[in-house]
């Protein structure tokens, strides 16, 4: 399959339309289609379902778009770290990071790093430890800052010194907002939103252990700052690291008593071919903690 032409059926997929994709495509409206024609010949399937006034997406057309969306990204990505020589950086660094402080240690090594090198560029995908792994192991990203645990027998990592710690948003207004520290006994019956990673859910539910048949669990949310907003919205008690833009005057936050405290990561996949970007910033990141 011609990259080009997977290029085409991702415009025509985004527009729904074969005249509007083929004016952002500088192409003629009877070349795009047959070029579209071409594919779904190629690839032995229908990718659209053709009417008057829109196309619509086939099953097929579907999972080509998924994918498709992938190969894009992983040969742009190839494009720029071909462009790196030794003596003058200037690829892209592909991040992910879940809701955590030490975006802000990541984000000085970052400055550090871009005034050394600073054609240097990254891009940052926010969600779950999962979600990243799943990502980083298709090749979309390079590094991750994550929460353990993870897999070290598929990762190599560096360990952050600041750990995570975890605790409960709720309602500035809440009568459990005048207490330094959250206990068990002041969750019972109370509507709780917990973490989705399982990993991280059972350290809370092993927390709760005891008391569990007295507690009112919600549901799971899998980002923090979404948990926020539904702990202002319904006043729920959202349990979750702790993660610094929430707003006191409106949600506050309260660590667990007997502490929680996770460990935080930056990873990579172990043996994987890294752009000389990568290993200088992974390098570079040691250097920064002292670690070489």
């Amino acid at each position: 399959m011609n990259f080009r032409i997977l290029q085409y059926f991702l415009t025509v997929a985004r527009e729904g339309n074969i005249t509007r994709a083929a004016e952002l495509l500088h192409i003629t409206q009877p070349t795009l289609s047959r070029q579209l024609m071409q594919l779904e010949e190629e690839m032995g399937v229908q990718l659209f379902e053709r009417s008057q006034h829109r196309l619509k997406l086939t099953q097929a057309g579907e999972l080509l778009v998924h994918r498709g969306k992938d190969i894009q990204e992983m040969v742009e990505k190839t494009e720029l770290e071909l462009k790196d020589t030794e003596s003058n950086l200037h690829g892209n660094i592909a991040f992910g990071a879940g809701e955590l402080n030490n975006i802000n240690l990541l984000g000085d090594i970052l400055r550090a790093f871009q005034a050394q090198y600073p054609e240097v560029t990254f891009d940052i995908f926010t969600n779950t430890t999962d979600i990243m792994q799943e990502r980083m192991e298709k090749g979309l990203l390079d590094i991750s800052l994550a929460v353990e645990p993870i897999d070290v027998e598929n990762y190599d990592y560096i360990a952050l010194p600041q750990k995570e710690v975890m605790g409960v948003y709720m309602r500035a207004d809440s009568p459990l907002a005048a207490k330094e520290k959250i206990e068990v006994a002041d969750l019972i019956a109370k509507p709780l939103l917990l973490p989705s990673r399982l990993q991280v859910r059972s350290k809370i539910l092993h927390w709760l252990s005891g008391s569990i048949a007295q507690m009112h669990i919600v549901g799971t949310c899998n980002l923090v700052g979404n948990a926020v907003m539904l702990t202002e919205r319904n006043g729920y008690y959202s349990v979750g690291v702790c993660y610094m833009p929430v707003l006191e005057s409106r949600v506050c936050f309260r660590a667990l008593e007997p502490a929680i405290e996770q460990r935080v990561v930056l990873a990579w996949r172990k043996g994987a071919k890294q752009s000389r970007t990568v290993q200088r910033f992974i390098q570079f990141t040691k250097c920064f903690l002292g670690m070489e």
